[in-house]
């Protein structure tokens, strides 16, 4: 128990012997304080129950006396031995003031820790709490070791003063907090919006939610977010996004395309064949002929590009445009040929088809038999005799009627009698010598006797020898005694030469389907899709061109007249199933400067009938008739006029190796044709060149019509 009695100070400069009790059950905070100040004993201090405690104590200079009295107590019999300087600051109090009434109040912190130095209990008894308490002193004790001196008392008022502000230095996120509030040994950091956790320190993702409310794009920032907006789009308020019309806002922004506006974009628009660049703002060609658009030839045109088949290689544009097929026939024609029957013409050179030499021990006279067919009113039929500067005979074609042409030595001569027979029918021929006389019959009827002096064969190392030549000459033309075209084109059958069948020759053409003739024909030049004619013809005198087609196609495509000036065609007729002005597909007549249609007219001209294609050309003036029928001048086609004086070649049924771009179409004529250039007609007989299976006079006839389902 703890008594209370009044000592002088001085009494208790000995040893001071302190027993603590066990700690009596606690009061409740305020009347266990009264009660102690009542009683004037110091209280049992918390947190310190055993003797170290006490002893801390007194190390700390604990007072633990009341108005001038000096008290002890007594709580446990566990000794406590103190010495006397220790006792004395143990026992010893100052006065202060308002000593009477400190007792029955809360401690002051000034009055309690700044004008005294106070203890762990005295501290509690201002915070009157063990948080804020436990927080105070430990740094009260570094105040005061550190401006302990007199002299810095203003420093350790400052100091004591700043020790219990818990928000001193501020502990909250600066950033994220709107005040710091003292909770006495603890403290509450009020946060903005935006901002979370105990000191602040925690940004809210307010994307997290709902997309923070945003219509588009939701973008977390330090303590807020911000709404955005995807590209083509504007912020209208805070959270929702509106169109943004470019084409309005910014009338160049394509430059010089189109400009679309979308939903959230817009967008730059160039006609077909351009692309838009961006960096120029306008619409460039496309290459198409870089992207392997077409199956063959490309040719890229400004916001276009055009596909070329190589008509020469029997190849046509399919309907896609793109790719390539084989031309095919729209008329059958009837190619049965026969294989006992010689054709004539096979050789566009001149030169003889057959070659023969007769050897005999016994001298014989010449004969000759068969069978002849022709449209062709000139050419060599067969040559029979020695050499150029013996005796020899040539049975020739002269105007449609035969004409003997012999050589007996120094004598020549030239013989044409007798009816035409290049009407298109069989006539037997036969020549025969006779004595000293020639006779040359006609189904059997002899239209020719001439005298002649003189053998036909030559006498060789005790050998008669003939050669015999048919269908040309073994010298020059120019050797003839009269000056005619050596080409025939004629069919022989049935032939006897010198009395006797040559079974050497039937072989031979029975091995050979070119040497054959066909079984039946018409009269026409025959172009088969495979070649070309040429004529080197000079229009420089003309001022207007006139140009006769007369047809007879097997096929819808094909080149029917060309003039060609080296790698350019400044004019060409030809027959097409598309039309690459309109973009049709339809059988038309095509009128070309160039690549350029300048006149066409649709015809459908595979009906195993004759028409007539008429060309006029006058300056800059180009008229087409197709069987009287007007055909239409191109729209927009500023046509030039053709320079009849500069030179040209003239081709007939098809192109050389020009590029494929010079004009429209460059496959191969098959038919049948006649062509008249300003009233001359073109025997095929006389141009420069001709392919070999171009018939000059001779035409295969056709079948009934039947068109390509694509055509229907």
């Amino acid at each position: 128990m703890c008594g209370r009695t009044t000592y002088p100070a001085s009494r208790f400069a000995a040893s001071v012997r302190v027993t603590l009790p066990k700690r009596a059950p606690a009061l409740g905070r305020r009347e266990s304080r009264t009660r102690g100040r009542r009683s004037g004993c110091a209280r049992d201090q918390p947190g310190l129950p055993t003797r170290a405690a006490a002893a801390s104590a007194v190390a700390t200079k604990t007072r633990v006396a009341f108005s001038g009295v000096r008290c002890v107590c007594f709580f446990s019999p566990l000794p406590v031995s103190l010495s006397p300087e220790e006792a004395h600051q143990f026992l010893r109090r100052e006065k202060r003031a308002y000593q009477v009434f400190e007792e029955t109040k809360q401690g002051h912190l000034e009055r309690e820790c700044v004008e005294e130095r106070c203890s762990f209990e005295e501290a509690r008894e201002v915070f009157e709490n063990d948080p804020e308490t436990e927080y105070f002193y430990p740094k009260y004790l570094d105040c005061v070791n550190k401006f302990g001196d007199w002299e810095k008392r203003q420093d350790l008022i400052t100091c004591v003063h700043n020790i219990p502000d818990q928000c001193s230095p501020p502990p909250c996120n600066p950033r994220g907090t709107v005040r710091c509030e003292d909770k006495k040994g603890d403290f509450h950091c009020h946060c903005f919006t935006g901002w979370t956790g105990a000191t602040c320190e925690k940004d809210i993702n307010e994307c997290s939610n709902n997309n923070g409310g945003c219509e588009h794009l939701c973008n977390n920032t330090l303590g807020s977010y911000r709404c955005s907006c995807q590209q083509g789009y504007v912020l209208a308020d805070r959270h929702l996004c509106r169109d943004v019309d470019e084409c309005t806002d910014d009338p160049g922004v394509c430059g010089t395309a189109q400009c679309i506006n979308l939903i959230g974009s817009y967008q730059c628009l160039c006609e077909e064949g351009y692309v838009y660049d961006n960096v120029s703002k306008s619409c460039k060609d496309v290459d198409e002929c870089e992207m392997q658009m077409c199956s063959e030839e490309c040719v890229n045109t400004p916001g276009s590009f055009s596909c070329f088949c190589d008509g020469r290689r029997g190849k046509k544009l399919a309907q896609d445009l793109r790719s390539c097929e084989p031309v095919e026939p729209c008329l059958p024609l009837n190619m049965k040929r026969s294989s006992r029957s010689l054709y004539l013409g096979r050789m566009f050179s001149g030169v003889p088809v057959i070659r023969l030499r007769f050897r005999r021990r016994v001298h014989t006279g010449f004969t000759a038999e068969f069978d002849l067919r022709t449209f062709d009113p000139e050419g060599v039929i067969f040559f029979a005799g020695g050499h150029l500067n013996s005796s020899w005979i040539v049975l020739a074609m002269h105007h449609g009627k035969l004409e003997l042409q012999l050589k007996y030595g120094p004598v020549s001569r030239v013989t044409s009698s007798g009816p035409a027979v290049n009407d298109g029918q069989w006539h037997r021929i036969s020549v025969e010598e006779q004595g000293r006389s020639l006779v040359i019959k006609i189904d059997r009827e002899a239209v020719m006797k001439i005298a002649v002096n003189g053998d036909l064969f030559t006498l060789k190392k005790g050998m008669h020898e003939l050669n015999l030549t048919i269908g040309g000459v073994p010298f020059r033309e120019a050797g003839l005694v009269h000056q005619v075209n050596p080409r025939l084109d004629g069919c022989m059958k049935e032939w006897r030469w010198l009395t006797g069948e040559d079974n050497s020759i039937q072989e031979t053409i029975r091995s050979n389907e070119k040497m054959q003739c066909f079984s039946i024909e018409d009269q026409g030049s025959f172009y088969p899709g495979s070649g070309f004619a040429l004529f080197n013809l000079s229009h420089a005198d003309s001022q207007v061109m006139n140009i006769q087609l007369t047809l007879r196609p097997a096929s819808a495509l094909g080149v029917l007249f060309a003039l060609v000036r080296q790698d350019g065609v400044p004019l060409s007729v030809s027959l097409s199933n598309y039309h690459p002005s309109k973009k049709l597909w339809q059988e038309h007549v095509l009128v070309s400067m160039g690549e350029t249609v300048v006149t066409s007219i649709p015809a459908f001209l595979c009906d195993s009938e004759k028409h007539l294609v008429n060309v006029t050309i006058a300056g800059n003036l180009t008229l087409l008739e197709v069987d009287g029928q007007q055909g239409e001048v191109e729209a927009g086609q500023n046509q030039e006029a053709l320079d009849f004086a500069a030179p040209a070649s003239t081709f007939l049924g098809g192109l050389p190796d020009v590029p494929l771009v010079s004009t429209p179409v460059s496959a191969f004529y098959m038919g049948c044709m006649d062509v008249v250039i300003n009233g001359q007609l073109l025997n095929l007989d006389e141009a420069f060149y001709k392919h070999n299976d171009i018939r000059s006079h001779s035409c295969p006839l056709g079948g009934p019509q039947q068109r390509p389902r694509w055509q229907l």
